[in-house]
């Protein structure tokens, strides 16, 4: 096996492995913080948390009380069970249930309007370009990656930085429970060192209680019309032509399977011309996700015509 599939075969071993493990962060509560959630649910009575045990089971409902007795501090969760007690030590985790899917930022290529909010997250696609994302508030989202491919040259290889701003966030008025986000936002890409392209989008998505849908417009507005991509001893050299000025569009949907909290059925379907039809791609896959991990399967159909296997892992830390 080459060095460089060897690597990536450890890697996705080593994230399959992450998201197997349960997950053992456990919430150690003093007077403070029984205070604070005390007064979220007084500020929220309606709120939806999402609370997973130390063995893997998962409640759902609002939290209607905080109570605490000689095994220590519990809440009372209106679940479908009833009204579950639960003590702190057997959570593993507990969260806002519109705050649970951290993934929420993204599709697989596409972006959607929701933000990337105050979290953080790394990720590998295609096993060969590695980036990472961070958010500030719930308005600026930044990601930005590189290739680090065996057989390519530093100046041959893949950057991409995308710079997000959340404009506009309020209910939907379709779905109950149901929200809209519109963003803007710029990107630079280089294909090699000499080889620039940037674009400007506008993006809006629209969400449900298990879904969301995105569309997205944006124009090529920086760079050259032809491009010369450098394979290095992997493939020939190769033109692309891409003018400025060039409008696509994109769709995207993310929906989560019923009775199902982390496996999701995704898909993008983007064109980066208008003018050629040809110049679109199809992706449809699924996504396994937990509070930390996401792993991303599925196939994108090219007009040439190509189908090529996707992958994507991503790790969002506390």
């Amino acid at each position: 096996m080459k060095p460089g599939m060897l690597r990536g075969a450890l890697l996705s071993m080593a994230l399959a492995i992450v998201t197997a493990m349960p997950l053992i962060a456990q919430l150690e509560w003093a007077e403070a913080d029984a205070e604070r959630m005390k007064e979220e649910i007084r500020i929220d009575p309606d709120r939806l948390w999402y609370v997973r045990l130390v063995n893997g089971d998962i409640l759902t409902g609002p939290v209607l009380a905080v109570e605490r007795d000689d095994q220590g501090y519990a809440i009372r969760v209106g679940a479908v069970i009833g009204r579950a007690k639960v003590y702190v030590k057997e959570i593993a985790w507990i969260e806002a249930l519109e705050r649970s899917y951290r993934q929420r930022h993204r599709v697989f290529i596409m972006p959607t309007a929701e933000p990337i909010r105050n979290d953080h997250f790394v990720g590998l696609w295609e096993l060969g370009f590695l980036y990472a994302g961070a958010g500030i508030g719930d308005i600026v989202s930044i990601t930005a990656g590189r290739t680090f491919v065996p057989g390519l040259a530093a100046a041959d290889q893949v950057s991409h930085v995308n710079v997000k701003a959340t404009l506009y966030d309020a209910p939907n008025g379709i779905v109950e429970t149901g929200r809209q986000y519109y963003a803007a936002g710029v990107t630079g890409s280089w294909l090699g060192s000499s080889n620039f392209m940037g674009h400007v989008y506008g993006v809006a998505t629209f969400t449900g209680a298990r879904s969301q849908v995105s569309t997205m417009f944006f124009a090529k507005v920086s760079g050259e019309d032809f491009y010369t991509v450098n394979g290095g001893t992997l493939f020939n050299p190769f033109n692309v032509n891409y003018p400025t000025g060039s409008v696509g569009i994109g769709l995207s949907m993310d929906a989560r399977l019923p009775d199902f909290y982390d496996l999701h059925v995704i898909g993008e379907l983007w064109n980066n011309d208008l003018t050629r039809p040809a110049n679109t791609m199809v992706f449809l896959g699924v996504r396994t996700t937990n509070e930390h991990v996401s792993m991303d399967f599925g196939l994108a159909v090219f007009s040439a015509p190509a189908v090529v296997p996707m992958v994507s892992f991503s790790w969002t830390p506390f």
